[in-house]
């Protein structure tokens, strides 16, 4: 899994997986199952520090803990979390993300 990644250190007790499936408001096995080709989708489309306020936020920090970690306050800090969830919720990242299900289902099938 994650061990050593910033996730686990946010989220101990949720999943990439789960957090996806709740966003985009399906259920989890429509999402892939390899949490790190998960979280490597999340990498490549957010800076470092969208990803980490994403991390954070869906641990339930607070605004202050957050802010604090990604040196932004009040507004700017609202404006960067929406930024960071519209992001997450593109086409780009979803169909990636459930990209990976569906290519094992192929290639379940063709073997």
């Amino acid at each position: 899994m994650l061990e050593n990644s910033l996730w686990l250190r946010y989220n101990p007790t949720k999943t990439i997986r789960e957090v996806l499936a709740r966003l985009y408001e399906c259920s989890a096995v429509e999402i892939g199952d390899d949490e790190r080709e998960l979280y490597a989708s999340l990498k490549r489309h957010l800076t470092k520090k969208e990803l980490r306020m994403v991390m954070m936020n869906e641990a339930g920090l607070s605004p202050e803990e957050i802010g604090a970690e990604v040196g932004l306050e009040g507004e700017e800090l609202t404006k960067a979390q929406y930024k960071a969830y519209r992001k997450v919720r593109q086409d780009k990242i979803r169909l990636e993300v459930r990209a990976n299900k569906v290519k094992e289902v192929v290639e379940e099938v063709l073997d």
